[in-house]
């Protein structure tokens, strides 16, 4: 799918911006590890997709992670690691701003800005659309180790921005956030979170949306705020069309929650165009 057309299907429901603040957009699934799977066959899920993701580093793994409700759990979270543990491999293209992150339980395809930051987003039908098929290579590989398709158990999309401060001004919090004020008081930074359970057609908790706002310093020493909005939760179906449904809605989610909780002064910053 070309970025054109990627452009011209996105919903026109949805707020957008001329210049948003994104960093960074992640879409990813976690599923159980697949039966005939282990680490020595890395190499072989990278030829899927060598073709456009030449270069490969290799990262610490991330432990298993599910959104619960009705139990008790300070974060939210429970995490389960059993059996050995398996390395995260991050495939990457030649420029560095799109990248595969690959685990025995997990698929993950972000897209980043990188160099000067002044590579565009390519628009989330776009990433969806490689993420399907990224998916769908990677269930043909596994059911030919064993005949099991991936049985997906959580899904997450995360949209990642850093705001810019410019002036003494903006570094005022409620500047840029309906959500969060200090008053008078002058604060020298700031860190707050929340959650929101998302339900389910019949209401029932299916995931959550997070949200996190910090303020801080880029690679640059430019001050920023790193405003993170996450939707993550159990697809209705294991399979991957019901995990894409998922990601589409937390998408929808997450730039709905980020219109209403950045302010107008924001909005004019980033040319909201809808």
């Amino acid at each position: 799918m070309s970025n054109t057309a990627a452009i011209s299907n996105r919903p026109d429901h949805l707020p957008d911006f001329n210049c948003p603040p994104l960093n960074e957009v992640t879409l990813g699934v976690q599923f159980a590890q697949p039966k005939g799977y282990q680490q020595i066959y890395a190499g072989e899920v990278w030829n899927l997709y060598r073709k456009d993701y030449p270069l490969v580093e290799e990262q610490a793994p991330l432990e298993p992670t599910f959104e619960t409700f009705g139990l008790s759990a300070p974060s939210g979270q429970i995490k389960f690691v059993t059996g050995a543990s398996h390395d995260r491999f991050w495939f990457l293209q030649t420029e560095g701003d799109e990248l595969i992150q690959f685990q025995n339980d997990r698929l993950l395809h972000n897209w980043r800005k990188v160099g000067d930051r002044s590579n565009p987003y390519p628009r989330f039908e776009y990433m969806i659309a490689k993420y399907r098929n990224e998916l769908e290579q990677l269930q043909t590989y596994m059911i030919g180790l064993a005949s099991d398709a991936l049985a997906i158990n959580q899904c997450e999309v995360s949209y990642i921005n850093h705001i810019i401060v410019e002036n003494d001004d903006e570094l005022k919090a409620s500047r840029w956030f309906r959500f969060i004020s200090f008053g008078d008081t002058e604060v020298d930074d700031f860190k707050a979170g929340f959650r929101e359970i998302v339900r389910d057609e019949a209401g029932k908790p299916q995931g959550r949306l997070i949200g996190e706002a910090v303020s801080g310093r880029n690679q640059s020493g430019q001050r920023v705020f790193v405003f993170t909005l996450t939707v993550r939760g159990a697809p209705k179906e294991p399979k991957i069309e019901s995990a894409l449904e998922f990601l589409s809605r937390g998408r929808e989610l997450i730039v709905k929650r980020f219109a209403e909780l950045t302010s107008d002064y924001a909005h004019t910053k980033w040319e909201r165009c809808k």
